[in-house]
């Protein structure tokens, strides 16, 4: 399955100019252009082509292990990002979309807080501590998402995490973003944009 990337021209909150990047026929989203791309060869395309479609191939999403399909990360005053993002794609036997939509939240909440207990003992050193905030099912596009945010504490700052966990048919995508605290004022419309612009397809 190739990837697709169409380049907009428009920009989110007057902040940055955004790409579209398409993943075969499973998902697309849109990430700012300014961001460091993980995946160099996405970054070259971005940076070689400002307009219309660039293709090439290198994502399939039918393989069972875990795929990143995209990661990138915005800095701004040090070395230590000021936000993430991360979308990832697995196949796999999971619940149906008529299952999370009548999810139980408090037995969501339960699974978050056991979950989030086990890495308290294995945090890295640049991390004090983590906090949950909110476990919730809400509407994302098309489809019912699980949603976790919660507070990481590092040691340069605290970051506010959410993860989107969104069921469809066969595969699980996950959309993980971030973004620090004292940047929010900067960040939290971009991290909307990018949460509110990811569309995926049953086909």
């Amino acid at each position: 399955m190739g990837i697709f990337i169409a380049v907009g021209c428009f920009a989110a909150e007057g902040m940055s100019t955004f790409a579209r990047l398409q993943f075969g026929n499973d998902a697309s989203i849109e990430v700012p252009r300014n961001w460091i791309f993980l995946d160099e060869n996405i970054s070259q395309h971005l940076n070689t082509y400002s307009e219309a479609i660039a293709k090439f191939a290198g994502i399939d999403a039918n393989q069972g292990n875990n795929q990143i399909l995209v990661a990138a990360n915005a800095y701004t005053k040090d070395e230590k990002p000021s936000a993430t993002m991360r979308l990832s794609v697995r196949v796999g036997v999971f619940p149906a979309q008529a299952e999370i939509k009548d999810a139980d939240s408090n037995e969501l909440r339960r699974e978050a807080e056991t979950a989030l207990k086990k890495l308290q003992g294995s945090l890295p050193e640049n991390v004090n501590g983590m906090k949950l905030l909110d476990v919730r099912v809400e509407r994302l596009g098309a489809y019912y998402t699980i949603v976790t945010d919660k507070q990481v504490d590092y040691v340069s700052g605290s970051a506010l995490d959410r993860l989107d966990v969104i069921y469809v048919g066969s595969k699980v995508f996950k959309l993980n973003t971030s973004y620090r605290k004292s940047e929010a004022w900067m960040f939290e419309p971009v991290i909307r944009h990018i949460r509110q612009s990811l569309t995926i397809s049953t086909k």
